[in-house]
């Protein structure tokens, strides 16, 4: 799926079917990324093939990749919850609204087509794209906290279950319809896009109306990710 960041020439790429994920060019996308400057260390210990949802975000005239996000599926004891494994933008974008953006856009995505999970969490080289898209969810909690000192015990009981070292955005106390509301200005998608993918979602989820057969259950894989 492919969405224009408003006001911008920037393409994003929203990408979680296996195949279309198995079919990356990475090479291409870290020697454009390494043209522009960005260190591509930080990529060393990230597990590719187990990333479940990847952004692409590309020049729309040249094509050349500018930034990458990548996130992978996992679950607590019977909740999904995602994992930012890496975040990458061109330095002349660290600090602007593309990396708040790319998260924005896959969590729209995830949402609409698989439902809300309980949690995004991040390490805390990528903690500032999660601190970022705080700022723009009413009632989520994160923990530990970025500007003051109130603590959350729900979040904060959650971010031990997810692990130490890891920056947590509760997302359980937000409906799914006020999060899209939330997410729509960080990347421009309308609200009737919003719909049309919420109702594509409701009807994916719907039985089958011969024989009244049901949804056939997801399989699991060693990520949490279901497919």
């Amino acid at each position: 799926m492919h969405h224009f960041l408003t006001g911008t020439q920037v393409k994003l790429t929203y990408l979680q079917d296996r195949r279309a994920l198995a079919g990356i060019d990475w090479p291409t996308v870290f020697d454009d990324l390494m043209d522009a400057g960005v260190p591509l260390n930080r990529w060393r210990w990230c597990d590719l093939e187990g990333l479940t949802h990847v952004i692409l975000a590309t020049e729309r005239q040249t094509g050349r990749h500018i930034g990458v996000l990548g996130l992978s599926e996992r679950t607590t004891a019977r909740e999904p919850w995602l994992l930012v494994e890496n975040v990458m933008v061109r330095p002349a974008d660290s600090q602007g609204p593309l990396p708040r953006a790319m998260l924005a856009h896959a969590l729209v995505r995830v949402v609409c087509l698989d439902g809300k999970p309980i949690a995004i969490a991040a390490s805390r080289t990528n903690r500032d794209a999660l601190c970022g898209l705080r700022q723009s969810i009413r009632s989520a909690a994160l923990y530990p906290p970025a500007e003051d000192n109130i603590v959350s015990l729900d979040a904060a009981k959650l971010g031990r279950q997810i692990g130490a070292g890891h920056t947590v955005l509760d997302l359980r106390p937000v409906s799914e319809a006020s999060l899209l509301r939330d997410l729509r200005g960080l990347h421009g998608i309308g609200p009737g896009r919003l719909r049309s993918l919420a109702a594509l979602r409701s009807t994916m989820a719907k039985p089958a109306r011969s024989g009244g057969a049901t949804r056939r259950p997801r399989k699991a894989t060693p990520t949490g990710r279901t497919g």
